[in-house]
C-alpha cells in the first residue's frame, strides 16, 4: 500500500473535502429550509383567507336569510289570516312562499304566548306539536323578541320609525344539526291602524335553515372551498382546517371544515423531482470537480514529497545524504537523551571499493552501493539514521548507547555483514569496511563529532583495515602530531604519505 498516497488523499479529504460537503450541505439546508419556510408560510396565508372567507360568507348568509326572513314577515294578508286564524292562508301562502322561494327548512308560526299555531318541515306540513323538540333552541330568541317588543320596537316600526321588522337571529343546534335560526314579528305593511301590533298580541314567524346544506354547496361552488362539512363537533382529522361558529354570546356551537388548499405544498410537489434532479446533477459535477482536483493536489503534494525526498535522500541508495544526516546529527546533539545514554557516530569507509569498480565496471560499483545500503539498514534500530555522505563514505547516527560495547556491537554485525560475498553483474566481489566511532557526551559540536569519528576511522585504516576504533584522547594527539609533521613535510616540500 502506497502511504503517501493514502496520506494525501486523508488530508485531501480533510481539507477539501469535508469543508466543500459542509459548505454544499449547509447550502442545502439553508436553502431547503427557505423552501419549506416559504411554503408553509404560502399554505399559512392560504389558509387565513380561506378561513377569512368562510366566516364573512356564514355571516352574509345569516344577513341574506334575515332580509328574506324580514320581506316577508310585514303582510297585511298574514294579519288577517292570523286574526281570523287561517292557517290555510299561512300554510298556502306564507310557509310555502319561504319554503319554495328562499330555501327554509323548517317554519313555525307561534301565537302570543309562544305556542306553536303552525309547523312546516322540508315543504310538507306537520303537527304543530313538533315544536317542543325545537323549543329549546327557539324559545330563548322569542322570549328576547319580546322584550324588544315591549321596549318599544314594534311601536317604532308601526310608527314609520324603523324600516325593519322587529326580529332577532342566532346560530343555534336543532336536531344535533348547526342552523341558522330567526324570529320575527308577523307585521302590517300598509301601517292600517287595525292591523298595528300591540305588545303581547303579536305572533312570530320563525324561520329555520341548516347550515350543513345548501350553504355547503355555496361555500363549494361560489367559493372553491374543498369538500365543507359543519359539525357540531370539532373535526378529528387534524389536517382539516376547520372555523369555530359561535352564537350570539360567543359561546362555540360547532364547526365547519374544509379540506385547505395547499399552493405551497402542490409547489413543492411539482418542483421537488426537479430540484432534487439539479441538486444530483450539481453533486455529480462537484463530485467530478472534487475527484479532478483530488488528482491534481494528490500529485503535487506527491511531487512536493518527492522533492523532499529526493532533497533529503541519496539518488542512488536512497539513504539519507550529507544535509539530511547532518540536520539529523545536530538534532539529535541538541536533544539528548534523558535517560543519561549518550550519540554515537560511525563514519564507514569500503574497503577495496576502487578495486570492485575498477575491475566490475561503474554499474557494479553503484549495485554494490546499494546492496551496502539495503545491508546497513536492518543493522540499527528506527531512531537511527543511516546515511550514505558520498562515493563509498557512509554514516551512521546510533541512539540510546550506554558505553563502547554498544558501539563496538553494532560495528562488529556491519563488519560481518559486509565481508559476506556480493554478487555483482553475475561475479562474486568481497570487500571489507573501516569504520571509525565516537561517543558523543551531550551538547557536542557536529562539526567536532565528525572530525573526531575521521580520525577513529584514520586509526581503523591504519590498523589493517576490515575493522573499527573508537576515538580516544591519544587518536587525538597522534593525529595533531600527524598534521604537524604532515605541515613540516609541505614546507620542506617533501612527499606526504597518506592512507588510502
Amino acid at each position: 500500500m502506497d502511504t503517501r498516497n493514502s496520506g494525501s488523499g486523508r488530508r485531501f479529504a480533510w481539507r477539501v473535502v469535508a469543508p466543500v460537503v459542509l459548505a454544499m450541505a449547509i447550502t442545502v439546508g439553508t436553502v431547503g429550509g427557505f423552501v419549506l419556510w416559504a411554503t408553509s408560510k404560502s399554505d399559512e396565508r392560504a389558509l387565513q383567507r380561506e378561513t377569512h372567507l368562510v366566516a364573512q360568507v356564514i355571516g352574509q348568509q345569516a344577513k341574506t336569510l334575515a332580509e328574506r326572513q324580514d320581506y316577508h314577515s310585514n303582510w297585511d294578508e298574514a294579519v288577517t289570516a292570523l286574526q281570523e286564524k287561517d292557517l290555510a292562508w299561512i300554510d298556502e301562502n306564507l310557509a310555502t312562499e319561504l319554503y319554495d322561494r328562499e330555501g327554509f327548512d323548517r317554519i313555525y308560526v307561534l301565537g302570543p304566548t309562544g305556542d306553536a299555531l303552525y309547523a312546516m318541515n322540508g315543504g310538507g306540513k306537520m303537527s304543530a306539536e313538533r315544536f317542543a323538540g325545537d323549543r329549546a333552541a327557539i324559545a330563548p330568541l322569542v322570549d328576547e323578541l319580546r322584550g324588544l317588543n315591549a321596549a318599544g320596537a314594534l311601536a317604532a316600526y308601526d310608527n314609520g320609525n324603523s324600516d325593519t321588522v322587529p326580529g332577532v337571529a342566532d346560530i343555534s343546534v336543532i336536531d344535533g344539526r348547526l342552523a341558522y335560526v330567526g324570529v320575527t314579528a308577523i307585521m302590517s305593511e300598509s301601517g292600517d291602524e287595525a292591523l298595528a301590533q300591540v305588545p303581547g298580541s303579536e305572533h312570530f314567524l320563525v324561520c329555520v335553515r341548516f347550515l350543513d346544506s345548501a350553504l355547503g354547496a355555496v361555500l363549494a361552488t361560489q367559493y372553491f372551498i374543498g369538500a365543507p362539512a359543519f359539525s357540531t363537533a370539532a373535526p378529528a382529522d387534524l389536517t382539516v382546517a376547520r372555523h369555530a361558529i359561535t352564537d350570539n354570546t360567543g359561546a362555540v356551537v360547532g364547526y365547519v371544515g374544509w379540506q385547505p388548499d395547499r399552493p405551497g405544498a402542490l409547489i413543492l410537489a411539482e418542483t421537488l423531482p426537479a430540484m432534487a434532479g439539479a441538486l444530483a446533477v450539481a453533486g455529480l459535477v462537484l463530485a467530478a470537480l472534487l475527484r479532478g482536483l483530488r488528482r491534481t493536489t494528490v500529485a503535487l503534494e506527491e511531487g512536493k514529497a518527492l522533492a523532499e525526498h529526493r532533497a533529503n535522500h541519496d539518488v542512488l541508495t536512497g539513504l539519507a545524504n550529507r544535509a539530511h544526516f547532518n540536520r539529523r546529527l545536530e538534532e539529535a546533539l541538541a536533544k539528548p537523551p534523558t535517560d543519561g545514554s549518550a550519540v554515537a557516530l560511525l563514519a564507514l569507509d569500503l574497503d577495496r571499493f576502487k578495486q570492485v569498480n575498477d575491475t566490475l565496471g561503474h554499474e557494479a560499483g553503484d549495485q554494490l552501493l546499494c546492496e551496502v545500503g539495503r545491508r546497513l539498514t536492518p543493522l540499527v534500530a528506527d531512531e537511527d539514521t543511516v546515511a550514505r555522505l558520498g562515493g563509498d563514505e557512509f554514516a551512521i547516527i546510533q541512539r540510546g548507547v550506554s558505553g563502547s560495547d554498544d558501539v563496538g556491537t553494532l560495528s562488529s554485525r556491519i563488519i560481518a555483514e559486509l565481508s559476506k560475498p556480493f554478487v555483482l553483474a553475475g561475479r562474486v566481489a568481497q570487500i571489507g569496511v573501516s569504520i571509525g566511532v565516537v561517543v558523543a557526551p551531550a551538547r557536542k559540536a557536529a562539526r567536532e563529532l565528525a572530525s573526531k569519528a575521521d580520525i577513529a576511522l584514520y586509526a581503523a585504516k591504519a590498523s589493517g583495515r576490515n575493522t573499527y576504533r573508537i576515538f580516544d584522547d591519544a587518536m587525538g594527539k597522534s593525529a595533531e602530531f600527524r598534521d604537524k609533521v604532515g605541515a613540516e613535510l609541505q614546507e620542506a616540500n617533501l612527499p606526504v604519505q597518506r592512507v588510502a
